[in-house]
């Protein structure tokens, strides 16, 4: 089953230590904050709200807005060491790029920024507003600034909604959309608080509480598979939302207009083990051994171990791969079983070798042409033809009363595939062979032919 993008929207909400030097005793716990919505600011000695608001604040009236948010009145001083909390809405925004740390193949960048589509290469930024296409065995990857980083897969369109930083809380946030394709994520590699990553297409939401996962869709359902930490994905049913918690190692379903299937757990790593390591033979034949509810088996064939260099995808049924036309040379292939749902499990990786053996080719024919067999000779002279053979220094013509060759009357040498016998034969039947000299003796004999006279 080839899996796209239709409706998805992924967010990412990692847990780690408070950033801005607040103990968490000082957090009124009746407040039930949540941490990744407010930042807690510690307040300094020449600190006023005027000087919050100029430092961190997007307009003036959030003055007003924090100092009721905080039930501490205007007019009353704050004081050194004072925690006040900030609704990260008020905070200014400082925009930020995602670092284009890999193109491969047929990768085109499109956006307000650019005039068009044009060629992306490795190094480019985009930011708000920007995207990328890829296309047939192609492929990129994004670094954005809070460590996060996309793979995105052939035939995908994925462009970037919002990017920034908070100022002042200094944590991140990414707001991508997934038009179609298929991408895998390590999202806040760091598990820093506050960082938030979001993916979206239409119909459905996974918000993600660990940092590696994939997600993939059809036009009427989405998929959630989970490599690392947990996924609460969601959809709604009836205009309510229902939400699952998925684990390491489990996936879920989602049809369109339906909540999530209870969690179904990813088929396991194919059997590679027994695989050829060397192959002899284009194109090049392999079979996965289908474990049992695997519906079929998805691969991507590199020349690269880190699979950079994408040539060939597949996805079989039957378990068997059949890759044409390689070049002699080492490759990789990643194989994943692929579930009745649609649900892809965890990666097996198998190196093999490519080396043609060349056809031998066939020895050359070494024949007798002339006379022909059994034919009947006139008188002198006679001429006796051969095939050349390559290599021969010369020839050596043996005429005979018998078949055997134990009654020789002639031993002719000739540097050339023919000789013309000058004498007359007496009536009777004769034989006659030609032999290859090289090294000073005779390495191989013809056929054997009969003439008379």
């Amino acid at each position: 089953m080839t899996l796209s993008y239709f409706g998805l929207m992924l967010l990412l909400i990692s847990f780690g230590s408070i950033a801005d030097v607040v103990k968490p005793e000082t957090i009124n716990s009746s407040a039930k904050l949540n941490l990744e919505e407010v930042w807690l600011y510690k307040v300094s000695l020449k600190d006023s709200y005027e000087t919050i608001f100029k430092k961190y604040l997007t307009k003036r009236a959030h003055i007003v807005a924090l100092a009721k948010y905080n039930q501490h009145p205007l007019a009353k001083k704050l004081q050194p060491g004072q925690i006040i909390h900030i609704p990260v809405e008020f905070l200014k925004k400082i925009p930020t790029s995602a670092q284009v740390l890999l193109v491969y193949g047929d990768v085109v960048a499109a956006g307000v920024s650019t005039n068009g589509a044009r060629k992306l290469n490795k190094g480019d930024l985009l930011g708000q507003g920007e995207g990328l296409q890829t296309g047939k065995n192609s492929l990129a990857k994004l670094l954005f600034a809070d460590g996060s980083n996309l793979d995105i897969q052939p035939n995908s369109n994925l462009s970037i909604q919002a990017s920034y930083q908070y100022v002042g809380k200094e944590t991140y946030v990414t707001h991508l959309k997934l038009v179609k394709g298929r991408t895998e994520v390590v999202a806040n590699p760091e598990h820093a608080v506050g960082n938030s990553l979001k993916i979206e297409t239409p119909s459905a939401v996974a918000a993600v509480r660990g940092t590696q996962f994939r997600v993939g869709a059809e036009s009427d359902f989405a998929l959630q598979e989970t490599l690392e930490g947990k996924v609460a994905f969601s959809a709604a049913e009836n205009g309510l939302v229902q939400e699952i918690l998925i684990v390491k190692g489990y996936g879920s379903v989602a049809e369109k207009g339906k909540a999530p299937s209870p969690p179904i757990q990813l088929p396991a790593a194919p059997d590679v083990s027994k695989l050829p390591k060397l192959l002899e033979n284009n194109p090049v034949e392999l079979s996965i051994p289908l474990q049992q509810g695997v519906a079929a088996v998805v691969s991507q064939l590199a020349s690269d171990a880190a699979f950079t260099k994408n040539l060939q995808e597949q996805t079989s049924q039957s378990g068997k791969l059949t890759f044409a036309d390689l070049a002699d040379g080492l490759y990789y292939l990643k194989v994943r079983a692929q579930d009745q749902h649609g649900l892809q499990g965890i990666d097996a990786i198998h190196a093999f070798e490519v080396k043609v053996r060349l056809p031998v080719p066939p020895e050359p024919i070494f024949e007798l042409l002339e006379p022909l067999n059994g034919g009947v000779i006139p008188l002198a002279p006679t001429e006796f033809v051969w095939t050349p053979v390559s290599g021969a220094n010369s020839y050596l013509l043996q005429i005979a009363r018998d078949s055997n060759f134990e009654d020789i009357l002639y031993e002719l040498q000739s540097f050339e595939s023919r000789l013309s016998f000058k004498h007359s034969f007496g009536r009777g039947e004769y034989f006659w062979r030609v032999a290859v000299i090289s090294e000073g003796k005779p390495q191989k004999f013809s056929n054997v032919r009969s003439f008379s006279r």
